[in-house]
């Protein structure tokens, strides 16, 4: 259920984001609030986004430390890789603990088209308050507002079957 703007959204992300960096050390490159809760003044869904980017993707180093804070590594097919402007790219997603509040953790490869997606999508709309306010988050809109972006809107989708 989308809601409105929340002031708490951006606190939230920096008790996960401060969690998050306790668990993973020096790993973290950086770590971002990304999706919608991000964007002031946006209504979305009540539950934040957290990216973390490293340098690669290590299953066993990453997944133990989130683990150990109670995240745990979603097992789907879809949590390990997502293709972003046509790359195939690596990345884990946590849920939250049992009972937490509603939050996604994402581990991306800083230097991932995927990361930099996130980071696109979060900042068109924070710069672009027109955009904000004539729905143009929606990834239609938001192709039709940002040509030279679109490349990179289809981050969602698993990778191609080799």
């Amino acid at each position: 259920m989308v809601v409105d703007h929340r002031p708490q959204w951006p606190l939230e992300f920096e008790q996960l984001a401060g969690q998050s960096r306790a668990a993973m050390g020096g790993v973290a490159w950086d770590i971002d609030h990304v999706g919608s809760t991000a964007v002031p003044g946006l209504a979305a869904k009540d539950c934040i986004d957290v990216q973390i980017r490293v340098r690669s993707i290590d299953e066993g180093r990453d997944v133990a430390p989130l683990s150990a804070i109670g995240f745990r590594c979603r097992r789907e097919p879809w949590n390990r890789a997502e293709v972003s402007g046509g790359v195939p790219c690596r990345k884990l997603v946590f849920a939250p603990p049992v009972g937490a509040r509603p939050c996604n953790i994402r581990l991306r490869e800083g230097s991932g088209l995927n990361a930099r997606h996130a980071l696109l999508f979060r900042d068109y709309p924070r710069a672009d308050e027109p955009a904000r306010g004539r729905g143009e988050r929606s990834n239609s809109g938001w192709r039709r507002a940002c040509p030279t972006c679109a490349s990179t809107a289809r981050s969602r989708r698993p990778p191609p079957k080799s």
